[in-house]
């Protein structure tokens, strides 16, 4: 009897301690009470949105431009290895 107090009470200390310690649910950018959207993007026909980054020289003197696709373990942060 008294080692099924114990481990209610175990179980009791420790159910306590991971809310204690849970990080709170995360917020999404551009909702209601969350941080802002700041990345440049453009939407879709289906409502989804696709954020982008653009690097090199101004488009006024640009004379090539270039597209590239990341890969799916990628983002739009990485940047393409080409020499100016």
């Amino acid at each position: 009897m008294l080692a099924q107090i114990a481990i209610v009470g175990l179980v009791g200390v420790v159910a306590w301690v991971y809310q204690a310690i849970k990080p709170p649910p995360p917020k999404i950018c551009g909702s209601r009470n969350g941080p802002p959207v700041t990345a440049t993007r453009i939407k879709l026909r289906d409502g989804r949105y696709l954020a982008y980054k653009e690097l090199g020289v101004p488009k006024e003197r640009a004379k090539h431009k270039i597209i590239y696709v990341h890969g799916f373990d990628q983002c739009r942060l990485d940047a393409l290895p080409v020499t100016m």
